[in-house]
């Protein structure tokens, strides 16, 4: 949809005498009408000489503004064509242990997955660090591509003991939520420990997310434990860079102080 007009309840309305720089006042007022709903992705905005007319600026004004948009990721500059609301990114919050594919399914999104491999393998090096195996046995691997929306969000590669194996291999891996699974048989999930790092996606991942070779990529490897401390999975996700993002909640030290004491309390 081309956006001719401003949405209904659109307040446009900028000041020249304030400190804040008139492409700030637009961007502002853009941002709040895309994290409101009004423009949805997809929707192209007018054109430069559209909007400076609409906000009263200079079309130097207007195109700065887009710019700055651009570069956070609101909006998408198509070479000699319209701009356009960008999709919005997948977030989540850090501080709940969800699985990959349970997370997604929190949001208002469609998810489907695909189950590229399973099946017991030979141990690596890795794995056993992970999850505390001390002889050569095999375990048991499972893959999956994850999409939202009909588009490739991640690959996620998961690792079970042999003995759990025989839990998670009846699944079935498109719809049910091993974690879950897992808790419905006794298990007493409790934390996991991850580490995230950026990453640059190579040419399998590339196929598989639809994405470019060398983009940018969020790699997490995360161990899932029991209430005793025995971990009972190990996984490594790569998710599209451009679709997904973490956030986390952040609290002075007397706040963080105060906290932990009311959870004690």
């Amino acid at each position: 949809m081309v956006v001719t007009e401003p949405p209904k309840g659109w307040m446009y309305v900028i000041y020249h005498g304030i400190t804040r720089s008139l492409y700030l006042q637009i961007r502002d007022i853009l941002v709040d009408q895309i994290e409101s709903g009004k423009l949805s992705p997809g929707d192209a905005l007018p054109g430069e000489r559209t909007l400076a007319e609409m906000f009263d600026v200079s079309r130097v004004t207007i195109r700065k503004c887009i710019g700055n948009m651009v570069e956070e990721g609101y909006l998408i500059r198509r070479r000699g064509k319209e701009t356009i609301v960008a999709s919005r990114k997948v977030n989540h919050r850090l501080g709940t242990l969800l699985g990959v594919a349970e997370e997604l399914s929190e949001s208002n999104h469609i998810v489907n997955v695909i189950v590229l491999n399973k099946g017991y393998e030979k141990i690596t090096t890795e794995i056993r660090n992970n999850l505390k195996i001390e002889d050569d046995s095999q375990i048991y691997a499972f893959s999956r591509l994850i999409l939202r929306n009909d588009k490739p969000l991640v690959i996620n590669h998961s690792y079970v003991s042999y003995d759990l194996g025989k839990l998670v291999d009846p699944l079935d891996l498109r719809n049910d939520k091993v974690l879950q699974h897992m808790e419905n048989y006794g298990f007493d999930i409790s934390y996991a420990e991850q580490v995230i790092t950026a990453g640059i996606c190579g040419r399998k991942e590339a196929e598989l997310l639809n994405y470019k070779t060398g983009q940018p990529v969020i790699v997490i490897k995360r161990t899932t434990f029991l209430e005793n401390g025995y971990p009972v999975l190990y996984e490594k996700s790569t998710y599209r860079g451009d679709i997904y993002q973490y956030s986390i909640k952040l609290l002075r030290k007397n706040a963080l102080e105060n906290s932990n004491k009311a959870g004690y309390a």
